[in-house]
């Protein structure tokens, strides 16, 4: 099965409208909502908006709306998937304001991230005390925040008993992957190099991206089209996981090499935070000793304000005269190839939404930002 001939960019385009207009009209009620609480909390739904509508693919929710029409290509309601769409990408700016905290990061998608913005309005408001864990409280507010307005979209998708509650199950699940890999991802970050092995940065990837990513809203969207069957999740999942772990693979090159005016992130954020990637972890492997022994000083001995741009080139270098690069380039190839042969053999999935599942991979397994 060779890539898709067609270009879905139309669809994907369609699908960012339709998301962003409903999520638009959310913020739109939540300053209205917070206006009738109090004043002083109104940066809370305009800091959360800002941050969400500042950009990003909207991949979740346009996988949302593939998983809606994945049996039935074309129906529905739209202002049902809508809701499905909307609460998917709250969570996924939950998940990052909260990710943004752990890995210190003050960019994301171009701007400020949330922390620090709240942490400038406490120096530049006159606020008393600590202004950096004032930053950090109020992120972790904000992005319970956007959870809690995530669980209430979908709880109000217009959908039978049985599907609703398998709507809200299947979320809560996904959301409880998602937390044992950032706990994985998080722990492995205070390992030494020499105790990080493939097999659990591909867990996390299996967690983080594969499950999270790509199986959560594809399952979401067929739950909201109330036509699935057991068989069609199989499927779908079949084609999910590898699908995201390339996904991330990729990501982990763009995150390493990636010019941050189009990433929206800085460059070596991950070498900063100490994330052991596949690329790292294969290139400690195949490192002689003495490059193995500066990557365990970047890696387990410097603090992150003490990683220089130096530091960082070196990891660049040694990723790619290792042959880590060139590994985690197969290990892509490989895993493609497991998502079309998935979608090869489904019989559930209908030929237009296996397509445009095609053409989303090839665009993201091979993507430069």
């Amino acid at each position: 099965m060779s890539g898709s001939n067609s270009d879905y960019s139309d669809l994907l385009n369609y699908s960012v409208k339709l998301v962003e207009d409903k999520l638009r009209s959310i913020f739109a009620d939540l300053v209205g909502e917070a206006g009738k609480v109090s004043p002083l909390v109104a940066d809370l739904p305009l800091t959360t908006s800002n941050y969400t509508l500042r950009g990003g693919k909207r991949l979740r929710a346009f996988l949302a709306l593939i998983g809606y029409w994945s049996k039935n290509w074309g129906g529905g309601d739209p202002e049902n998937i809508s809701l499905v769409m909307a609460g998917i990408e709250l969570l996924q700016s939950y998940l990052l304001i909260h990710d943004d905290i752990m890995d210190r990061d003050e960019l994301r998608r171009g701007g400020p991230t949330v922390h620090v913005v709240f942490r400038d309005y406490c120096g530049t408001r006159g606020l008393l005390g600590d202004c950096v864990h004032y930053g950090t409280s109020q992120a972790i507010t904000a992005g319970d925040y956007l959870e809690a307005t995530a669980v209430e979209l979908l709880s109000s998708a217009r959908l039978d008993s049985a599907a609703l509650s398998r709507l809200l199950k299947t979320y809560a699940r996904g959301l409880r992957l998602v937390a044992y890999g950032q706990y994985l991802d998080v722990h492995c970050s205070y390992l030494p190099l020499s105790a990080v092995r493939e097999e659990h940065v591909l867990l996390i990837h299996t967690l983080k991206t594969a499950s999270y990513t790509v199986e959560l809203p594809l399952h979401l969207g067929a739950i909201a089209s109330q036509a699935y069957t057991e068989k069609l999740f199989t499927e779908l999942t079949r084609y999910a996981i590898p699908a995201g772990i390339a996904f991330q693979l990729r990501d982990d090159i763009i995150g390493l090499y990636g010019d941050p005016k189009t990433t929206g992130k800085p460059v070596g954020s991950d070498v900063r935070s100490k994330k052991k990637t596949l690329l790292v972890i294969k290139a400690y492997q195949l490192a002689d000793s003495d490059s193995k022994r500066f990557l365990e000083r970047i890696y387990q001995e410097l603090s992150e304000k003490d990683v220089s741009p130096e530091h960082v080139e070196f990891v660049q270098r040694l990723v790619k005269e290792t042959g880590s690069l060139s590994y985690s380039e197969e290990l892509i190839k490989k895993y493609v190839g497991t998502a079309l042969n998935a979608l090869e053999s489904a019989t559930e999935i209908n030929e237009q939404a296996k397509d445009v599942l095609k053409w989303l991979l090839y665009k993201l397994a091979y993507r430069e930002y």
